[in-house]
């Protein structure tokens, strides 16, 4: 193997590896059969001031989109949406703790959105 091939293939690794990030996710859902629920891990040397989540799509009822933290079981947010939309929430965060979203079907039975969250 030449050097060229093997700097090509270290590339990819890296390049690869980049995407593994626990502290920002995103998220297509077109099956309302099933909750999804998914959690943000803060990195240990970063620091944080924003919880950020894009939700867009539409739905034939209502859906729930659930936020919590796993040090704060009284800390829970929950945003309704039905039809078409495109919404944005932000919210304090420090990076004490992991947060939780969870998007429940709810009413809902059809649809597409999409999910973008990130600490």
């Amino acid at each position: 193997m030449n050097i060229k091939n093997l700097i090509i293939l270290n590339l990819i690794a890296l390049l690869s590896s980049c995407d593994t990030s626990t502290d920002k996710k995103n998220a297509k859902i077109d099956n309302f059969d099933k909750k999804f629920i998914d959690s943000l891990v803060p990195m240990a040397d970063k620091s944080y001031s924003v919880f950020y989540v894009k939700i867009k799509g539409n739905s034939n009822d209502s859906i729930r989109l659930n936020i919590s933290s796993d040090n704060n079981e009284n800390e829970k947010f929950d945003y309704y949406f039905i039809g078409d939309f495109e919404e944005e929430i932000r919210m304090d965060y420090y990076g004490e703790s992991k947060k939780y979203i969870k998007l429940d079907p709810y009413k809902a039975t059809d649809g597409n959105l999409e999910l973008d969250y990130q600490l």
